[in-house]
């Protein structure tokens, strides 16, 4: 009776270690995928004529349909996000076109509603892990092949402001001479706190519509029955 004790809770133990290194590794996705090449055009959303003497780099928010059987992110080909993202990009980014060159990459995503079981903190990783380093590889594939110095904006909504998070804390504090041609940031749809300022003291907020090397957005709160709400999901 002791052995067949001992048994099951032995084969008890490999399943609990099975499952804490299946969540790890779900959460630590970027181990089992393969960098997305933006030397394809085909992984570019948008790459336009240059008429302009100034770019934007642009985001979209989150736009892909999970299935339940999806896991924490997406692939660069999914269907849903490759027929949603022209949709948003025209509603959102197309205010541009008259005044920059707009560029635009397909980036895997995160998985906003699964990833809610997750601690901010936990979401912020996330966020950091694949979908910051689709753009950051976008990021540094537009710079070297169609900037050509100019002077750029980066802008995003929702998840795409929550990347352009990353791109600018990390690579604009690493690279001052790109952050110097930076005109300013809008990444909308997404809390930009106090404390990003203050832990990220190369940048700065918007005072003035002449500021530049600047970020533009506003942080909102929920309401409910009039008041303030408690909960806010970003």
């Amino acid at each position: 009776m002791k052995k067949r004790k001992f048994f099951f809770t032995g084969v008890i133990a490999l399943v609990l270690a099975f499952a804490f290194i299946a969540c790890d590794q779900d959460k630590n996705f970027n181990n089992t995928h393969q960098a997305t090449d933006y030397s394809i055009s085909d992984n570019w959303l948008k790459i336009p004529t240059e008429k302009h003497q100034v770019d934007v780099f642009y985001l979209y928010p989150t736009c892909w349909d999970p299935t339940d059987a999806d896991g924490l992110v997406n692939t660069i080909d999914n269907a849903s996000m490759r027929a949603k993202a022209p949709i948003v990009y025209d509603e959102q980014a197309s205010c541009f076109e008259g005044v920059a060159n707009v560029y635009a990459p397909f980036y895997r995503q995160l998985n906003a509603m699964k990833s809610l079981s997750y601690s901010l903190e936990e979401q912020e990783q996330l966020v950091a892990d694949v979908p910051y380093h689709d753009a950051l590889d976008a990021f540094n594939y537009y710079l070297e092949h169609y900037n050509n110095n100019r002077p750029f904006i980066l802008a995003g909504h929702s998840q795409g402001s929550n990347v352009l998070k990353f791109l600018l804390s990390e690579y604009m504090a690493e690279h001052p001479d790109v952050y110097a041609r930076m005109i300013a940031a809008y990444p909308l749809g997404y809390s930009y706190s106090k404390e990003y300022f203050e832990k990220n003291t190369h940048l700065k907020f918007a005072e003035g519509e002449t500021d530049t090397q600047v970020v533009i957005s506003w942080n909102c709160e929920r309401m409910e029955d009039g008041r303030f709400s408690s909960y806010n999901l970003v």
